[in-house]
């Protein structure tokens, strides 16, 4: 062909190249939205919107009431894309390593002109080749501080260190009471940083005239000392510190021009799917609720904080101390959650230990009673309680589950209802077991995993323990959850009175729900704190502001919880509408709105009550299946 034929022919097929590219283009974008409070999670190409990582994110977001959809990075860069749409962006740890310079412009260009992201850890910190960019993260200017030093550091650019902060950022985070303690000297081990002072001594715990000085440091349930892996930092942070490891900044917010960083230096997805999500938590709903004041629908019915409050009744010596607790009025309180170990042994196979519940006159009758007041009476593990819970793994389900069967068959025969909850002895629960028990139409456990959180759904190496299982996870007082294992270790009744009652009113203001448990003796030996400890949620109760539940009522509200279809939108006279549908009924389901909302509500559909909380507003649904409310942005 002459070169001008060539030419020719080139010039006829741009119009053809220029509408395919158009065309691919169109397709890559993301479904257009009319959406005002969507935040999205930037994933890589290669990796599908409906797989497990992807989905241990969704969750995470729903359980926090926020929407949190993906977005894939072509479409993020396609042309024709508007990032404005966009209320936020997450760029999580782990599954988005690798990211091209063009991504990273596009990041930073978009947090520029007035976006909002919140960057995690290692999220980008590699090139194309799956290396280290060499000298710094290429997002160090986004994140306010240099951090994965690589060309420096090497092998020691990654840091543990135990992680604090003040009593204001652990409050704003939500972190719970007793997950973290005033800190105090370095800690060698550790390689330097803050540990937590002794429970023993005054002050463990925050006090209101603490100011931003005194810091308080995270631990861990059983073993206290708690360690995360951060990026070291270099220099000055240009921004609010939020936490800080001993390596540089482990948290912190900031401006970058018209929009908003929060960087977290912690593995938060990775340490999700190892049972310890507490600070994906956290840092989920203070980017969505506290930086971005989104609305979010609240976990607890008509947002009003809860506690389930946990017994673990597991040998013949618990019915007695138990049967004391009757007596004093503890079970006037309540609904509880009262778990027992039904068989008649308790070490060893013949050692008579048990409470052989169904030959039991005393606790059959002591169950009765429990069941009249309103309490929920379920299985604490299988049958022979310290034999079974030291010796259940990951492959012996073929051998132990009848034990769980034989519990759960001789508790409904005494109670003559089916058996709704679980928990595990000695807090041992591989994941076969949640889904032995959700077979049999038991949803809800109590988990030593997870310590710190309210009920969620379980991942473990990207796999949910099942479709509608939820997890009650411990809440504890450093190395202590129940009160006999703080009576054992001698510590003052003054701290645990201050540490229940701090729960309390921690549900109270955040508006949602804890575990906390116990074995009966813990009320022989803990009696002062735990009434005193009732006595200030009665006040709570009083006050519209506290209820007990059981874990299969909270669960049952969860599960139709799930099942609610709501979103935010624009209307066309400059006003936003809230609209929400379900199949059953939208009844105590509850949105709450910040205060700058301005309260200026209409409500065009459903029924809903309106309540002003002084910080916030709540929009509580009552018995109807879809509602729709305008307001102003």
């Amino acid at each position: 062909m002459k070169p001008i034929a060539k030419r020719l022919l080139a010039v006829a097929l741009l119009p053809l190249l220029f509408g395919s590219m158009a065309a691919y283009m169109h397709h890559r974008l993301p479904p257009a939205t009319q959406e005002t409070d969507t935040l999205a999670l930037l994933v890589p190409d290669d990796i599908a919107g409906s797989s497990a990582d992807v989905r241990e994110w969704l969750d995470a977001a729903s359980e926090e009431g926020i929407h949190l959809s993906a977005l894939h990075d072509s479409e993020f860069l396609n042309p024709l894309f508007q990032p404005q749409t966009l209320h936020g962006i997450i760029l999580p740890d782990t599954l988005h390593r690798i990211c091209s310079d063009a991504l990273i412009g596009a990041l930073y260009d978009y947090v520029r002109a007035g976006g909002a992201l919140m960057a995690i850890y290692d999220g980008c910190t590699f090139d194309l080749k799956g290396n280290f960019t060499r000298s710094e993260s290429r997002l160090s200017g986004l994140a306010g501080v240099p951090y994965a030093l690589y060309e420096k550091y090497r092998t020691e650019s990654i840091h543990d260190s135990s992680v604090w902060g003040s009593a204001k950022t652990m409050s704003d985070l939500e972190v719970p009471p007793g997950i973290y303690l005033r800190g105090a000297g370095s800690a060698r081990e550790t390689g330097g940083g803050l540990r937590a002072i002794a429970l023993k001594k005054e002050d463990s715990l925050p006090h209101a005239g603490d100011g931003e000085g005194a810091q308080f440091v995270l631990v861990r349930y059983l073993y206290g000392d708690l360690e995360y892996p951060t990026f070291r930092t270099e220099g000055e942070y240009d921004g609010t510190v939020l936490l800080r490891g001993a390596a540089g900044i482990a948290a912190g917010v900031r401006r970058e021009r018209a929009g908003r960083v929060l960087f977290a230096n912690l593995p938060l997805g990775y340490l999700q799917d190892r049972t310890d999500g507490l600070l994906l938590h956290s840092f989920l709903h203070y980017f969505a609720t506290n930086l971005l004041r989104l609305p979010y629908l609240s976990s607890v019915p008509e947002g009003t904080g809860a506690l389930v409050f946990n017994w673990h009744v597991d040998a013949a010596w618990a019915i007695p101390a138990l049967e004391r607790a009757e007596a004093a009025g503890i079970f006037n309180d309540g609904p509880f959650s009262i778990d027992f170990t039904a068989g008649p042994d308790v070490d060893f196979f013949g050692d008579g230990k048990g409470i052989n519940i169904a030959h039991n006159p005393a606790a059959q009758r002591l169950i009765r009673k429990l069941l009249e007041r309103g309490h929920d009476v379920g299985a604490h593990g299988g049958w022979i309680h310290n034999y079974f819970g030291l010796n259940l793994n990951d492959n012996n389900q073929a051998e132990f589950s009848k034990y769980i069967q034989m519990n759960v068959d001789a508790i409904a025969q005494v109670t003559g209802r089916s058996v709704k909850e679980y928990s595990a002895p000695v807090g041992n629960h591989p994941q076969w077991v949640s889904q032995y028990l959700e077979q049999r139409g038991i949803l809800s456990y109590y988990f030593s995993g997870q310590s710190g959180m309210g009920p969620t759904q379980v991942y473990r190496d990207h796999v949910r323990d099942g479709e509608n299982m939820w997890a009650f996870p411990v809440q504890h007082l450093g190395k202590y959850a129940s009160l006999e294992e703080m009576s054992d270790d001698q510590l003052d009744p003054a701290i645990v009175t201050e540490w229940l009652t701090a729960m309390a009113d921690y549900v109270a203001r955040n508006r949602v729900a804890r575990l906390v448990y116990t074995h009966p003796w813990g009320f022989d030996e803990m009696h002062e704190p735990l009434m005193a400890f009732l006595g200030h949620v009665r006040e709570l109760e009083r006050a519209g502001l506290f209820r007990f539940y059981s874990m299969p009522q909270m669960t049952t509200f969860l599960n139709a919880r799930r099942r609610v279809r709501w979103h935010v939108g624009r209307a066309g006279n400059g006003m936003q509408v809230l609209d929400a549908s379900t199949e059953g009924t939208l009844d105590r389901q509850t949105w709450i709105f910040p205060a700058s909302s301005g309260g200026s509500f209409r409500v065009l559909q459903g029924k809903i009550r309106i309540h002003n909380a002084g910080d916030r507003w709540l929009l509580t649904a009552g018995d109807c299946n879809s509602i729709q409310v305008e307001f102003s942005p």
